[in-house]
């Protein structure tokens, strides 16, 4: 049997309307900055949910946090978390314990590098909290909180992908 391609970082939520997608663009534009021969381009970086359906658009709000850092994530879609994106999973970023939790009891085969997202900031808190129903400012703190980790987590792909 053909051993499936393990390339993919997948940033998890529930919804992948408001945190995981700004992960996702997050990661994205970070990679943007390392050098052409940096292992970590050739990662495929995305994200899903846990409890959603397939083709919703990003929450207003989201779009707007991410248009004041120059990012636009309007033309995202969600996508529904499956057994197969898991298997082609390199590392999965959750952005808190409920979704490795609902992962453990739904699907196998997680890949080691199974973290939370604040698990690679410096921040004492570890979970994302969900802005859904919030208002801008929610939006713009969670914004915040998933770039407190960026760094470490593109830091931690680098080491992880050196060949």
């Amino acid at each position: 049997m053909k051993e499936t391609k393990r390339n993919k970082v997948i940033f998890v939520c529930s919804g992948n309307i408001c945190r995981s997608p700004m992960g996702e663009a997050l990661l994205k534009h970070a990679i943007k900055s390392t050098p052409q021969d940096d292992a970590v381009r050739k990662l495929e970086i995305c994200s899903a949910g846990t409890s959603t359906v397939d083709g919703l658009p990003p929450s207003a709000h989201s779009t707007t946090a991410m248009q004041k850092v120059g990012i636009d994530i309007s033309e995202y879609r969600s996508t529904a978390l499956t057994q197969k994106l898991i298997d082609q999973a390199f590392a999965i970023f959750a952005m808190d314990q409920t979704h490795i939790d609902t992962m453990r009891y739904y699907f196998k085969n997680l890949p080691e590098r199974t973290f939370r997202v604040l698990d690679m900031s410096d921040l004492e808190r570890k979970i994302v909290f969900d802005p859904y129903g919030g208002d801008l400012d929610e939006y713009l703190e969670c914004r915040d909180d998933i770039v407190t980790a960026i760094d470490g987590i593109l830091k931690y792909l680098q080491n992880e992908t050196k060949i």
